[in-house]
């Protein structure tokens, strides 16, 4: 039985035409359009720091014992969670590519407490470094070594990114023969300094053929996970009062495992002074091929690449490499998504503002990497307190992309309307009342009634909507909750913030076993959701057939079919 909604939950609803209608009133365009100040500076440890911490390490007596005669790597560095606060402890991930083991090194920045020591089972992501030297070694191979002197052969890194084969991680390098047009795939052990063949030419899970799809690589290659760059981001509006107030983490930094990450991720953002989100990022991204033909993939979110920023005019608070770049007024970044290029000039966040159908907006845009994928990632903040994630696909030339495939894209947005403690409705279209949710719950989008989910202070009137985005569809049949795509798992998950301030949990989910779909539905388990801090989880299923541009301009702002993300926009605030 359905129970009756609150006058204000009713006022509430009702004004949701009213907001619709002031945000899109053209007579707001002028006061909506004046520039807006942007102020950004550092938050938390430098890469000076960091670097002071991986020499520390490096100089244990236990870490050079353990690595003695051995041929090792780092291949991540992690700023533990603090709670607000900066971070002040780190974790520095290695492998050990002689005894094929991974262990970690953790301790403070002020060198105050011990270095703890610690074998891991994780097996580390790809590297920009470990790419780079593996290049070398296939173009030193006797087998690649004339073609590619020739320039009749060209390399990229290839999916999956790894391959254990008895026991040793081999990093996988995709090879295009130009004279024959043939794809290939092959590890290369950094054990032994060599390059290993596959069966088929290609490892499982990926395919080499003389079809090729995608654009030309640029091989510039990107980012390990780790690269400091954390910023309080503060938006001044037009009475010089703070319009956004958030702090930016650039991908490479970003919360997760550190092989996977999660992309551009936002924590404490305020909209006019009031809490709207306490963290907003992307754990999860899969990719599913038809008939599994490639795939499928648990894709990485900390791999920055390099896409074009304005060559005059920029302001880089921490220098060129600093990982973040405030744009001059009336420019924007071009990603591979617009340009179709893969070159660019810069890795990390852009920030700039822009003036679109939505008014002004703030925008924060970075491109990532991940094997042959190219992946752009965009949070938009409107002066009307709209928040709109955006996600795009692109790839580089190579035999999976022709095949049919489905990516799949997981938000994970702790919402904190003005104060933690929370209520989630849902909302339909000619529904005569919102639906609580009280416990912990699994939701699937229905654009029939446009379905979507109003998150509420407990204690006031602010709240906020969460409207699906019109491509981002649903892994059940229209209208009806019979599931469809079991890859997919689900639209909206509504749970229980789980761990402490400090010690956040659930930051991504707990899929193991070769499982690479998203396991979020484990966590949920009739926990009170009324009144709570809520953690909703969002996804977006986006179909491709092919590499083929799909995208169109409006008002200079990418759209298209293969643009996903859902709209976030105040009610009431």
């Amino acid at each position: 039985m359905k129970s009756r909604p609150s006058p204000l939950l009713l006022l509430v609803a009702l004004s949701v035409g009213v907001f619709s209608t002031w945000a899109t009133n053209p007579n707001e365009t002028s006061r909506r359009s004046r520039p807006m100040a942007i102020s950004v500076k550092s938050w938390g440890p430098s890469e000076g720091d960091s670097t002071k911490a991986r020499i520390r390490v490096e100089s244990d007596k236990q870490f050079r014992q353990r690595i003695a005669g051995s041929r090792f790597r780092m291949t991540a560095f992690e700023q533990l969670e603090n709670g607000i606060a900066p971070p002040v402890r780190y974790r520095i991930h290695y492998y050990d590519y002689t005894r094929d083991k991974a262990f970690t090194a953790e301790s403070d920045y002020a060198g105050r407490t011990p270095i703890r020591f610690q074998e891991s089972d994780e097996v580390p992501g790809v590297s920009e470094d470990e790419i780079r030297d593996a290049y070398q070694i296939v173009r030193k191979s006797a087998i690649y070594a004339e073609n590619v002197s020739a320039g009749r052969t060209d390399l990229f890194e290839a999916m999956p990114p790894y391959t254990i084969l008895n026991g040793e991680r081999l990093v996988n390098i995709g090879i295009i023969d130009y004279s024959t047009g043939r794809n290939n795939i092959v590890g290369v052990s950094f054990k032994n300094q060599k390059v290993v063949s596959f069966a088929d030419d290609a490892p499982p899970a990926a395919i080499a053929s003389t079809t090729s799809c995608g654009i030309p690589s640029a091989g510039q290659g990107s980012t390990l996970p780790g690269l400091t760059g954390s910023y309080q981001l503060t938006v001044n509006g037009t009475n010089n009062q703070p319009l956004w107030e958030m702090i930016v983490i650039r991908p490479s930094a970003s919360s997760g495992r550190s092989s996977e990450r999660s992309g551009l991720e936002i924590r404490d953002v305020k909209y006019r002074g009031k809490s709207v989100l306490k963290r907003g990022h992307v754990p999860v991204l899969n990719v599913e091929y038809d008939n599994n033909q490639c795939g499928p993939y648990r894709d990485w979110q900390y791999a920055e690449g390099y896409f074009q920023v304005p060559t005059s005019g920029v302001n880089y608070p921490n220098g060129s490499n600093g990982g973040i770049a405030i744009l001059p007024p009336d420019t924007n970044a071009s990603t591979v998504i617009e340009t179709r290029n893969d070159a660019g000039n810069f890795r990390g966040v852009a920030v700039y503002q822009q003036v679109t159908a939505n008014g002004n907006e703030l925008v924060l845009v970075t491109e990532l990497e991940a094997g042959w994928y190219r992946y752009v990632m965009e949070w938009r903040f409107s002066e009307d307190g709209t928040i709109r994630p955006t996600f795009s696909f692109g790839s580089i030339a190579n035999s999976c992309v022709c095949v049919g495939r489905t990516h799949h894209v997981y938000w994970r947005l702790d919402f904190d309307i003005v104060q933690p403690a929370n209520t989630v409705h849902v909302m339909e279209r000619n529904s005569k009342f919102l639906r609580p949710i009280t416990t912990e719950e699994l939701v699937f989008r229905n654009y029939n009634v446009n379905r979507r989910l109003l998150i509420q202070n407990t204690g006031g009137q602010e709240a906020y909507q969460l409207i699906p985005g019109p491509i981002d569809g649903s892994v059940v049949s229209p209208g009806r909750n019979i599931l469809r795509d079991s890859f997919g798992r689900g639209d909206f998950w509504v749970l229980q913030f789980a761990g402490t301030a400090g010690s956040p949990g659930e930051l991504d989910d707990p899929n193991s076993g070769g499982d690479v779909r998203a396991a979020i539905s484990s966590w949920i388990n009739n926990q009170s959701t009324t009144g709570q801090d809520i953690v909703v989880w969002y996804a977006a299923h986006q179909r491709r057939i092919d590499d083929a541009s799909l995208t169109q301009w409006r008002d200079n702002v990418v759209t298209g079919n293969h643009v996903v993300g859902p709209t976030i926009s105040p009610v009431r605030w």
